[in-house]
């Protein structure tokens, strides 16, 4: 059995680990505003997290902190602490391991645990609740908890619980007449393909394989995965030297169109460094000549990383090194390693990590395509590779 555990509105309840004032009172974290001269709280913030209290007022995540305060003006509002959430969920996560070392960190605040050979599989409910209560006791972290046969389902199972609940789904007969649009891995657009062919919900889904099969390779594992029949396992963490991301398009020349997407390269790959709490101090870079070898260039910083530094890097890298201005280039690849603390010597602009922070922290709940910069550009044409 495996089992998914998510902390239950994480900013919020990390601020209330350490201010009781804001228990059960409309509260939010926010990011990308600071104080003025004058020391007021400038109101161009962004809505990271809302208390279930303030989305009843109707605050909801990414919403400008000016409109939040039109439908809350009472708002607890507090800064993001990016130092506090990495420390309570290092601390979840030794909790965890108490238990089994068949762990995986799947973001800041979401964990899975597979139950499959300890004693705990015996009573999973059980187990699960116990679990719960301990997260709250000794974290003062409010949780939700998701069990299942298969790692992607316990996900759903918690999305299901939510909050403070716990939830176990051991068939597909329990969720028979729930939709399927709100399965993890469903997007807008696959959800509207699909109901299109008349499959909206679970017991919709014996009628449409073919029609998962029409999406592809990502339709064939979000088919296995809906009807319970994938291979998960839990990825346990382990001593990461490098994460990339390449993509392969069709020849291009315009060089404003190839940095546009060394942009969307690095938009990905700061999610990614923002989901694994990582700190890069090598950059890579690397491009394709149409019929030549790839070129790979790269520079060590001892700067705090910032999505605006990788940014600037790999444009500079390019243009250092783009010794073929007028030839076609097909494959472009961002990668980073040499993972550390960041430096307290050469400190990233302050308001560079909040906005990144911010942008990471909506990306995340929303998707990577999000928010975009003015360049930057998605391409369904281009295949998207994560090597880590």
């Amino acid at each position: 059995m495996f089992l998914h555990v998510d902390l239950d509105c994480f900013f919020i309840s990390a601020a209330r680990t350490r201010e009781s004032a804001l228990n059960g009172v409309p509260a939010a974290v926010v990011s990308g505003g600071k104080i003025d001269i004058f020391g007021n709280l400038r109101k161009d913030a962004i809505i990271l997290s809302a208390s279930y209290e303030a989305r009843a007022l109707g605050v909801k995540t990414a919403m400008p902190l000016f409109m939040a305060l039109k439908f809350a003006p009472k708002l607890a509002v507090r800064y993001s602490d990016f130092a506090l959430y990495k420390e309570l969920s290092n601390r979840l996560k030794s909790l965890l391991y108490s238990y089994t070392n068949e762990i995986e960190k799947f973001s800041i605040d979401e964990f899975f645990m597979d139950l499959a050979g300890t004693r705990y599989d015996e009573n999973p409910l059980e187990f699960a609740k116990m679990l719960q209560k301990r997260i709250l006791d000794e974290l003062a972290l409010p949780c939700s908890v998701g069990l299942a046969p298969k790692k992607y389902m316990a996900k759903f199972a918690t999305n299901l619980a939510k909050p403070a609940g716990v939830r176990l789904i051991s068939n597909l007969n329990e969720i028979a007449g729930l939709e399927i649009a709100a399965f993890p891995g469903v997007g807008k657009s696959t959800a509207k393909k699909l109901a299109e062919r008349g499959i909206i919900k679970f017991e919709d889904l014996k009628f449409g394989e073919t029609a998962f099969a029409g999406l592809g390779k990502y339709g064939r594992d979000l088919f296995a995965r809906l009807m319970m029949r994938d291979e998960d396992k839990i990825e346990r963490e382990r001593e990461r030297k490098s994460l990339s991301m390449a993509r392969t398009f069709t020849p291009l020349v315009e060089r404003e169109k190839i940095e546009a997407r060394i942009l969307t390269l690095c938009r990905h790959v700061s999610l990614e460094l923002f989901k694994k709490s990582l700190t890069p101090h090598r950059y890579e870079l690397k491009f394709r000549y149409k019929g030549a070898g790839a070129k790979s260039v790269s520079v060590t910083l001892c700067e705090g990383f910032t999505q605006k530094l990788l940014e600037r890097t790999m444009l500079e890298l390019f243009a250092a090194h783009d010794e073929r201005g007028e030839a076609a280039i097909n494959y472009l690849s961002v990668g980073v390693g040499e993972f550390g603390e960041r430096s307290s010597l050469f400190a990233p602009d302050e308001k560079e990590v909040r906005l990144g922070d911010a942008l990471s922290k909506i990306r995340l709940k929303y998707g990577a395509n999000a928010i975009r910069s003015v360049k930057d550009e998605d391409d369904e044409e281009m295949v998207e590779v994560l090597s880590i």
